[in-house]
């Protein structure tokens, strides 16, 4: 083991290198008993020593981080000598905490102090994370100690997940009410969330072991459903009709239309705001917190077609003219205007964007007579058009905002058309068909 001894700043902690074997402690100069391990792994993890009584301890403080910083380690670390004058152990102390704690507790700390540490995840992975664990995990496993929850009762609240039996109606809100059904799906993402979770909280010391790294379900069944082109020409039609006739508003009209043309999210889509939309650039310029993988400089760059721009012109024409009409209906009144909206698809009611795409949706594809599709299948069919019309899996995935290229060898099937056209034609020269009656007859060797 080296030690050395230096202030412990920002600057120093990021510039120790790893050692190849056994550890280097760096000794603070300014708290007497403060430290820094850094292991081989290259994890580097705040303690500090001391004396109690005829003992000598060492009381982890946390990994280096957002969450732990010098300064705070510093400061938890002044905390706890101020204990051990006072005759308390730090080190026993959080060993009870640790071992008392339940998994709501856990949930709690997750949820209040995991941002922190993941400045990467986005804030509606963060609620979905919360949704999850309070329709889910609290209600089967919350107060039990999270040290206590065994590899058996993770499986089992896994299984009662997958089976329904957290299923429920939950209000939210005054007039809001949520269904929870439960189901493998439900039951995956859980499993994942908490296993996160439990990762999260070893990592800093408050649980001993990750129940939920181990357990099984089926595998998710591979499902991907495409429009053909007449389907895509079918849908847009239905969606123009419904519109015309009032059936579906021209927001969720226009919002579905984006959804075929740019391969977006829904989320991208229906959170759009006007100060992302870059004509100049014939872009929408999405900032990492709104999307799942960001491009250059973590922005999300969605190409935009000329049919798209002149969607978001349309509705940029109608915002300003609704805006127009009710400053002057304001001022008519003698009160001052409300501000113009800054997203591209404003909620009907309130200062938000317009949710409830689905239902529109729906009503589209019971219309166009099309069934087992989803919101998301726009996003699978413009891909397909992509590859169709022989564009490379690599740009296939830079159009998508893939943070890997690899994710778009879904797609990689359906280049096979053209590879089945080309051996057709092979086939023709080779083998007439009843279709291709004048094609020549090559014949084969015989074998001697």
């Amino acid at each position: 083991m080296a030690t050395q001894r230096a202030k412990l700043t920002k600057r120093t902690v990021d510039a120790v290198p790893k050692p190849e074997t056994g550890e280097t402690w760096i000794w603070d100069t300014e708290l007497k008993g403060f430290f820094l391990r850094v292991r081989p792994s290259g994890r580097k993890v705040y303690a500090v020593h001391y004396r109690l009584g005829p003992s000598q301890n060492t009381f982890t403080i946390g990994v280096h981080g957002s969450l732990w910083t010098p300064e705070t380690a510093r400061d938890a670390a002044f905390a706890a000598l101020a204990d051990v004058r006072d005759g308390k152990d730090p080190a026993a102390a959080k060993k009870e905490a640790r071992a008392a704690l339940t998994v709501g507790e856990l949930i709690d700390a997750y949820l209040s102090d995991g941002p922190a540490t993941k400045p990467g995840k986005r804030q509606s992975s963060w609620d979905n994370d919360r949704s999850n664990f309070n329709r889910h995990i609290r209600p089967l496993l919350g107060r039990k100690v999270a040290n206590a929850v065994t590899k058996a009762d993770a499986a089992r609240a896994v299984q009662d997940i997958a089976a329904g039996k957290t299923a429920a109606d939950i209000k939210t809100g005054a007039r809001g009410l949520a269904r929870v059904s439960g189901g493998l799906g439900a039951a995956r993402r859980t499993r994942t969330t908490t296993a996160a979770m439990f990762a999260w909280g070893m990592e800093h010391g408050l649980v001993k072991a990750n129940p939920f790294s181990g357990v099984k379900l089926p595998a998710a069944p591979s499902r991907e459903r495409f429009l053909t082109r007449d389907e895509a020409a079918r849908f847009l039609d239905k969606l123009t009709e419904l519109e015309r006739t009032g059936q579906i508003s021209g927001g969720f009209a226009d919002a579905a239309r984006l959804l075929l043309l740019t391969g977006a999210r829904k989320t991208e889509v229906l959170g759009l705001r006007w100060s992302e939309v870059d004509v100049g650039r014939r872009i929408l310029a999405l900032p990492p917190e709104r999307t799942k993988a960001g491009g250059h400089n973590g922005e999300r760059r969605v190409i935009l077609s000329p049919a798209a721009l002149e969607i978001l012109s349309r509705r940029r024409t109608a915002q300003d003219i609704a805006d127009s009409r009710a400053a002057k209906a304001s001022q008519a009144k003698g009160e001052k205007p409300a501000p113009s909206s800054p997203y591209v698809f404003p909620a009907a009611r309130g200062d938000g964007h317009a949710i409830g795409l689905r239902k529109a949706f729906s009503k589209v594809l019971d219309a166009a007579e099309l069934s087992d599709v989803r919101v998301h299948d726009l996003r699978h069919s413009f891909a397909s058009f992509l590859v169709a019309d022989k564009v490379s899996l690599f740009m296939v995935g830079k159009m998508l905002g893939h943070a890997s290229a690899r994710t778009a060898e879904r797609y990689a099937h359906l280049a096979d058309d053209p590879l089945q056209a080309a051996a057709a034609s092979v086939g023709s020269h080779l083998v007439p068909t009843k279709n291709d009656e004048t094609a020549e007859i090559i014949p084969l060797p015989r074998r001697s």
